[in-house]
């Protein structure tokens, strides 16, 4: 075999020190043989002098072996390591046996590292058909740039190979599977092998700075009273331990900077509940308690008080106060505590105006205060950004004394080694084993479709309520989940099917029912609507390209601008959009535009610390719906501004400094501005296109709307004015629902032609359209039924017909 003279060097110092390796272990066991045996005959008088003598040299030339090799090894792997050149052992052996071949290379690799074979079965990866697809196979190794960049184990090796072996190649493409999973997979193993290392090293100095050192604390002061009430982190991280902090290193390092400053050392943690606020100080005051940050507070006990428990023991608020005191003065006095309140905002402001809404709470901030400009107090406070806006920043005296450290979302790159810690725990508990996919799936489904909570938070509740739906007894049920659930395997699809339950958002792949829905969306809108082909093709079309997810979008599944005059099915369009689609027309977010004609009226939509938003509360807790803004063009100009970032970016900033997402909405905004240029159109039989540029035309000049913000819609629909014919069969529809609510009791309604063109007749309004048809059809017919029924003469069993003339019944 040919190596470039790297991978030789590499190879032959790699098989150098794995043979060492060995002579070491055997040299170790041999010496505790002689030495057991040695001192059996010596301690019992068992043995001649000479066969002792035999024994002691042994015992010291077994010792002195392993001494020498040891010593040896760590000369070759420490001070001559070639950073170039490092291959790990089980590469290097590979790559020697592989004989130039990428196919040996990869089997190889796959039968000697059990640990990455599993990981590649979680991933739903078949191994054996792949080693039976490469036996043959006769690929150049393509990883000589690899080898090249630094350090190279088996990871990096597979990747490699992910990236230029066709075979390879081609079964990750079957497994819906990236080169990107086989670098996390990688990443996973090697932190793996590196968390069962480490957990092996008992004599390593972290390990024996866990159990804890001699009399340390007790140079510091006593603090009784802070113990009655806290709990010590610092303990708990150092006996339990903590996961690891993926992400927030700049937000780590400047809580670490302002704990470690003479003056002012006291930090304000702001972020959302789920983003890691609790485990970032548990990291802290773990690696604080093994003595590896800043030396000012290295040590130190990360102490964490219960305010809560102390209201619930000492009601009396002077006695309360005065044990606050204590428990302060005993923290400044330890030099060895550094203090947490986690929810301070619950704490501050209890008895003021901002406190109105908290009948009980309780207000900390006079015997807090004080302490705060004390050096040898640091302290860390707890909040949510609305803790900060609402209550926190309302007490400026409060926060010139605090620090502000925000913490923000992790990245879903950073989520998946958080989520990957819990996987263990979560198995045990349920008897189930997790898929790879399926954690991928619950990273980016719940980025996609849960609101309001960050990551990690979001995922870890997903795959714990996908593994409690897998092990539950319900899942029998679903006969279509019964074979992948025989294996006891979380796959993708449990994943989609729990969320797509939580949220009410279809997700994953469309089933029979949605299909057909999508498919006839036209004909079954249209049995609702009478004409509009133009708007119901276009809303039609939209819903379908957003669900099948042929591009990626930013902005909502579809928004749309209705224009025409009143009555021609603008808001019945959407009525029935969201009946037909999001299955019933309580999934519609209704705003009369007319209500917000006012610059302050942004604050109302978006919500404040003291109300909540009409629209982002709505949009918050019913995601999947349709938005309907009627009558559009009589907003103020700063709420149609608003709009305009919902309509490009597809979310929004409330009130509170949370993003609301409207991605799996559908916009509809109704405007009857310009419908008189309709009205004059349809009498001359103009171009119905002609009409529509000339409409936009008249609505850029009458400085109605923006050129920009009417481009942003997907599509702009003229609603044209209805015909006789088209009233007809919209007097038919509404009388239809007459005839089912009586065929519900057992009457039939009979519908004549002379009936529907008397509710034309009366109902139809050159300017309001088809509306009071609605009003004429209870004043006349629903009225004149409802008087029959009370009568009784309307019965299970009856023919009702009524008459047009004078609208009376006949019954037969």
């Amino acid at each position: 075999m040919d190596f470039p003279p790297s991978k030789a060097v590499a190879f032959y110092r790699f098989f150098y020190l794995g043979l060492l390796k060995k002579v070491r272990v055997l040299a170790y066991w041999l010496f505790w043989i002689f030495l057991g045996i040695f001192l059996y005959g010596f301690l019992g008088n068992r043995y001649e002098e000479t066969l002792l003598t035999k024994l002691s040299g042994f015992t010291v030339l077994s010792l002195s072996l392993f001494g020498a090799i040891l010593v040896l090894e760590l000369f070759q792997e420490k001070l001559k390591s070639a950073k170039g050149q490092d291959l790990s052992f089980e590469l290097a052996l590979a790559l020697n046996l592989s004989k130039g071949s990428a196919s040996r290379l990869l089997v190889l690799l796959l039968k000697q590292d059990k640990l990455f074979e599993n990981l590649l079965n979680r991933a739903l990866l078949d191994t054996a058909t792949l080693l039976k697809l490469l036996q043959n196979s006769k690929e150049p190794l393509g990883i000589d740039e690899v080898i090249k960049k630094g350090i190279v184990n088996t990871g990096d090796a597979l990747v490699a190979l992910a990236e230029h072996h066709p075979v390879f190649q081609k079964t990750l493409v079957q497994a819906n599977l990236f080169t990107k999973d086989i670098r996390n997979l990688a990443d996973w193993a090697e932190s793996l092998e590196t968390q069962r290392k480490e957990r092996k090293k008992f004599w390593g100095m972290k390990n024996l700075r866990r159990r804890g050192t001699l009399a340390r604390n007790w140079t510091a002061g006593y603090t009784p009273t802070l113990d009655a009430f806290s709990s010590d982190l610092s303990e708990i991280a150092r006996k339990q331990g903590v996961p690891l902090t993926i992400g927030h290193e700049d937000e780590r390092s400047s809580l670490e900077r302002i704990l470690s400053q003479q003056q002012t050392n006291n930090a304000l943690l702001v972020g959302e509940p789920g983003s890691g606020r609790r485990n970032l100080v548990l990291n802290l005051a773990y690696e604080a308690a093994l003595g590896e940050t800043l030396n000012e507070i290295n040590y130190k006990r990360f102490v964490e008080l219960d305010i809560q428990a102390l209201v619930a023991r000492i009601t009396q608020p002077e006695e309360l106060e005065k044990t606050l005191d204590k428990i302060f003065r005993e923290v400044a006095g330890a030099g060895n505590v550094v203090l947490i309140i986690d929810e301070l905002h619950n704490f501050v402001g209890g008895s003021g105006r901002s406190g109105a809404d908290r009948p009980g709470a309780i207000d900390i901030t006079g015997v807090l205060a004080p302490y705060l400009r004390v050096t040898n107090f640091p302290f860390i406070g707890i909040t949510t950004f609305q803790g900060l806006h609402k209550y926190l920043e309302q007490n400026a005296s409060l926060m010139a004394l605090l620090a502000p450290v925000e913490l923000g979302e992790i990245t879903d790159e950073q989520t998946l080694p958080v989520l990957e810690q819990f996987v263990g725990g979560l198995e045990q508990k349920h008897k189930r084993i997790i898929s790879y996919p399926a954690l991928r799936d619950a990273i980016a489904l719940s980025s996609k479709y849960v609101q309001g909570v960050p990551q990690p938070r979001k995922s870890i509740e997903l795959l714990e309520e996908a593994m409690a739906y897998l092990s539950s007894s319900s899942l029998k049920t679903h006969q279509s989940l019964n074979d992948q659930t025989k294996e006891k395997v979380l796959l993708p699809r449990h994943i989609a099917y729990v969320l797509s339950e939580k949220t009410q958002i279809p997700i994953g792949e469309i089933e029979t029912k949605e299909r057909e829905v999508l498919l006839s969306l036209e004909d079954l809108l249209h049995k609702r609507i009478i004409n509009q082909e133009e708007a119901i093709g276009e809303v039609s079309s939209a819903l379908r390209r957003a669900r099948s997810e042929v591009s990626k979008r930013s902005g909502p599944m579809g928004s749309f601008l209705f224009l025409g005059p009143t009555g021609v099915g603008k808001t019945e369009t959407a009525k029935a959009l969201a009946a037909v689609y999001f299955g019933s027309e309580n999934r519609m977010i209704r705003l009369d535009m007319s209500e917000f004609q006012n610059p302050k009226d942004v604050e109302r939509l978006l919500g404040s610390a003291e109300q909540q938003g009409l629209l982002t509360t709505q949009v918050r807790e019913n995601p999947f719906s349709l938005v309907l803004l009627d009558e559009l063009e009589k907003a103020h100009p700063n709420i149609l501004n608003l709009f305009l970032q919902v309509l490009d970016e597809g979310h929004i900033t409330d009130g509170l400094g949370r993003k609301v997402s409207f991605q799996h909405t559908i916009i509809i905004a109704t405007s009857n501005a310009g419908y008189q240029l309709i009205l004059e159109a349809i009498k001359e039989n103009k171009d119905f296109n002609l009409l529509k540029r000339e409409m936009i035309d008249y609505l850029f000049k009458q400085g109605i709307y923006r050129p920009e913000f009417l481009n942003r819609f997907d599509g702009v629909m003229l609603f044209k004015p209805l015909t006789k014919e088209h009233l007809l069969s919209i007097a038919e529809l509404m009388l239809s629902k007459v005839k089912k609510g009586l065929a519900e009791k057992g009457i039939e309604f009979v519908i004549t032609g002379q009936l529907k063109e008397k509710m034309v007749e009366l109902g139809y309004d050159p300017i309001f359209g088809a509306r009071p048809m609605k009003r004429v059809i209870q004043d006349k017919v629903e009225d004149a039924l409802a008087v029959g029924l009370l009568k009784r003469e309307l019965i299970r069993g009856t023919k009702v017909e009524v008459d047009p003339s004078d609208f009376s019944l006949k019954i037969s």
